[in-house]
């Protein structure tokens, strides 16, 4: 009986370490890395709710690009009137060789001012322009800025999903914690809390409408709600396209003020 137990207990063992089989690292290298093409272009549609149910509603498009081992995008307002025009430039880097973060190049153009101003690293937490969503969701935080661990396991809309936990390595980090719920089966996250400097979450995201187009895992539709503030942001995904041809002077402070990028 002990040897029958003995026996059991290291199965138990084994599948438990199947069932996670990855380090928290790995994973979310997996996730950071997600292919989304060589380029890509998409037009979504924001919409912005109060807490007395008052919307607003953006249109914008973005364009990326990968360029030796930057990751360059540029996105724009496309309506209404009062923000059309104004437009957000980054260049993502990867990590430096001992695994420190290389933060990103970035450079905010608003019509008025006629003039690009770059982006500090210390505001990469901020909203982005109105939005629930931060200057580092419309780019890619690099992972340098965290560590991470495995919570556990959790089932989302009958998708098996690890529970990882990103810990900001910078204390003075607005956000300084996010639990992200990635689906096993493909990398791409179903769900997200935020937690601020006082430990309280203050933020949820929700993915929903995830297919694949033309072989890329996408996104189609994300809510990112402020649950202190009652505000919430709405993204539908109207248009996608991967792998076209874009233009790289796109990517470039004279093409913001130039108001190039439509």
């Amino acid at each position: 009986m002990k040897i029958s137990k003995i026996i059991l207990g290291a199965l138990a063992l084994c599948m438990s370490a199947a069932a996670f089989g990855q380090s928290a690292e790995e994973i979310a290298k997996k996730v950071h890395d997600l292919p989304d093409g060589k380029t890509n272009y998409m037009v979504a549609r924001l919409t912005l709710l109060d807490k007395a149910g008052k919307s607003r509603v953006r249109e914008i498009a973005s364009f990326k690009m990968e360029e030796g081992t930057t990751k360059k995008g540029v996105t724009v307002f496309r309506t209404p009137k009062d923000v059309a025009g104004v437009s957000y430039l980054s260049f993502d880097y990867p990590d430096n060789p001992d695994g420190s973060a290389k933060d990103s190049d970035s450079w905010l153009y608003l019509p008025a001012m006629k003039k690009a101003r770059r982006v500090s690293g210390s505001s990469k937490d901020d909203d982005f322009q109105g939005t629930d969503f931060t200057y580092d969701d419309i780019g890619e935080r690099s992972l340098g800025k965290d560590t991470f661990k495995i919570l556990g396991s959790e089932n989302v809309g009958g998708k098996d999903c690890w529970m990882l936990e990103y810990t900001a390595k910078n204390a003075n980090s607005k956000i300084t914690r996010r639990v992200m719920w990635i689906d096993k089966s493909n990398y791409t996250t179903l769900k997200g809390e935020y937690y601020d400097r006082q430990g309280k979450k203050f933020k949820e995201l929700l993915c929903e409408s995830i297919e694949q187009v033309d072989g890329f895992w996408t996104v189609k539709k994300m809510t990112m709600s402020n649950i202190v503030t009652s505000h919430k942001t709405v993204y539908e995904l109207l248009e996608v396209k991967y792998n076209l041809k874009v233009d790289a002077n796109l990517f470039t402070v004279s093409a913001l003020e130039r108001e190039m990028v439509k």
